[in-house]
């Protein structure tokens, strides 16, 4: 099952990574068409604000299945294996708190701009509900990867080493 859930990340982190090379693909067709053809669009800025939204919140399952969080390690540099483990498990729970929080109010809100039929200010009137779905299925995959870093933690705490390793 954790590999199974850490390929759903590795899988979703493959799109992001995808995404933000289309992201830069169409700002740099924008940057030409602006200033060298004089025409802009109408589409490529609201276009990448969308696909980064996509594809920041598809990694963080995949950021935080490689320890990729910002870490600050002045108790845990003094502590014992034992007591870093205990800690990682603290903050991987409230990472979860957060995420399920998170999750069911970007459903919430996804579900209201669908039922409103809300859509952006712009020209292009994208419905809303295409950028902020973003929100829950990202957080959705950030629980289940927090779920299983949390199971890493209590069955294998031998691979809490690592973490020091990789904490910035």
């Amino acid at each position: 099952m954790l590999r199974f859930i850490d390929s759903i990340s590795e899988r979703f982190a493959h799109l992001a990574t995808f995404l933000f090379f289309i992201i830069g693909m169409m700002i740099s067709y924008e940057v030409v068409s602006r200033y060298v053809f004089l025409a802009p669009t109408s589409w490529a800025e609201e276009g990448a604000r969308l696909l980064q939204l996509w594809g920041t919140y598809l990694a963080m399952g995949f950021v935080l299945r490689h320890n990729g969080l910002i870490r600050i390690t002045i108790l845990t540099e003094l502590m014992g294996r034992r007591g870093r483990q205990i800690l990682e498990i603290i903050s991987l729970i409230w990472i979860l708190v957060f995420a399920v929080f998170a999750f069911w109010l970007g459903l919430e809100v996804v579900l209201e701009s669908i039922e409103k039929g809300r859509a952006t200010a712009t020209m292009n009137q994208v419905p809303k509900f295409w950028t902020e779905s973003a929100i829950p299925v990202g957080f959705f995959i950030l629980i289940l990867q927090a779920l299983a870093q949390i199971w890493r933690q209590i069955r294998h705490p031998e691979d809490i080493e690592h973490i020091r390793d990789l904490s910035i």
